[in-house]
């Protein structure tokens, strides 16, 4: 029987797929703190199977979105979101050590990356410029939720049950994730590509649009990234004395706080950047943001809900607006490139925007005289950095062409 779906519906699956596989990136995050008594783990090695998830991840995207230019996009979804499940499962059923959880966390990112890149070569093929941007904050969207829920879930099943359960919860949510996958897209994975492949790509003779978008995607992920690596430690330093909250309900707290925006941020975004272009809409959100970056370090003296509501807004305005200078690239870019030229600013983008938590990290030991974190901790000078790199986004956004934007080639 022969289904037709949709954009609507086909987008409603992905957003389902993109939330039930994203439960496995912060899965062993959430149990970190446990897991490190758990296996004897010291804290450089809890952190390297961390950064072993991430490095999967960047070199992942970079192939699966290159190699879209060659092979059906929808079957390497599939296959990753396939390879997803898997290493879920190997991780919940033999992850005991350092090397062990090095390996099948390495795995889940890389299978990660796998399904991002594909999947936003898909929006863009199936959603044309008046409705991009939305199309493309409900992918993104789908994943920040999918990040919340593996986060929360890990975390709560570590404090309350077990670690184990977790896991498991998690490694099951993919399975219903690649079957909303299947769904959208088995009628399409044998199609051909639908246009010629140019096989001659040179970075260096990109559009200045190209260009543009890909320095200001870059210093957008060295904010991002900073932000998402250091809040949740600030916040934890400046409010546990405030709020009264039990420390595991606090934790909690600050993780939605910080993830659940990405959800709104997105679609909010690109619906407004759909409306009045996206160039408008990532200089609003590139100025916002670096202005809340400079302002971060200043507020540890206000009230608990106020520096909660503050801080709400900043992971709003940071993330806000991945999803439009995704959607840009796509509409300035001929589909014959477009997965080079997502692997190429990917690789760029994420490659920066992963030193980013040392640079953070060590501009607060020198301007802190090296003293242990603390409620006392001077963080002007390090949320000044990710405000400097907010401004470098804002910049370049202004220096986009608005024509190029409005129309998808």
């Amino acid at each position: 029987m022969n289904y037709h779906f949709s954009n609507s519906t086909w987008l409603a699956l992905l957003f389902i797929g993109r939330v039930l596989t994203a439960t496995t990136f912060f899965m062993y995050v959430g149990s970190m703190a446990f897991l490190i008594q758990e296996w004897n783990l010291s804290a450089t090695n809890a952190g390297v199977i961390q950064t072993g998830l991430v490095v999967g991840f960047a070199i992942a995207l970079y192939l699966s979105s290159y190699y879209s230019d060659f092979i059906n996009p929808n079957k390497i979804l599939l296959f990753s979101a396939m390879t997803n499940s898997i290493g879920a499962f190997l991780f919940y059923y033999y992850a005991n050590d350092f090397l062990t959880a090095l390996i099948f966390n390495t795995i889940l990112g890389a299978a990660a990356g796998g399904i991002y890149g594909p999947s936003m070569i898909l929006v863009s093929e199936k959603f044309s410029h008046g409705n991009k941007g939305f199309a493309m904050g409900m992918m993104l969207g789908g994943q920040s939720l999918g990040y919340a829920v593996s986060l929360s879930v890990s975390f709560i099943f570590s404090n309350f049950y077990n670690y184990h359960a977790g896991f498991l919860v998690c490694s099951v949510s993919t399975i219903f994730g690649f079957i909303s996958f299947y769904a959208c897209s088995y009628k399409e994975m044998n199609k051909g590509l639908g246009f010629k492949v140019l096989k001659k790509f040179t970075i260096t003779k990109q559009s200045e649009q190209n260009k543009n978008l890909v320095k200001g995607y870059t210093a957008h992920c060295i904010e991002l990234f900073g932000m998402w690596a250091w809040m949740p430690v600030f916040l934890s330093l400046v409010l546990i004395g405030k709020t009264g909250l039990n420390p595991i309900i606090l934790g909690l707290v600050i993780s939605i706080t910080l993830h659940i925006t990405g959800v709104f941020a997105n679609m909010i975004s690109g619906v407004f950047s759909d409306k009045f272009g996206s160039k408008n809409i990532l200089i609003i959100f590139a100025f916002i943001s670096s202005i809340f970056s400079f302002l971060m370090g200043w507020i540890p003296s206000l009230s608990w809900l106020i520096i909660l509501l503050i801080s709400f807004l900043y992971s709003f305005f940071t993330i806000g607006d991945s999803g439009v200078l995704t959607a840009a690239l796509t509409d300035s870019t001929n589909r014959n490139v477009l997965g080079r030229s997502l692997a190429y600013r990917s690789i760029i983008g994420i490659g920066f925007g992963s030193i980013t938590p040392g640079i953070f990290g060590y501009i607060l030991d020198v301007s802190n005289n090296h003293e242990a974190l603390s409620q006392q901790t001077n963080w002007i000078y390090a949320f000044s950095f990710l405000g400097l790199a907010g401004l470098y986004a804002f910049y370049y956004a202004t220096k986009l062409n608005r024509r190029a934007l409005s129309r998808s080639l």
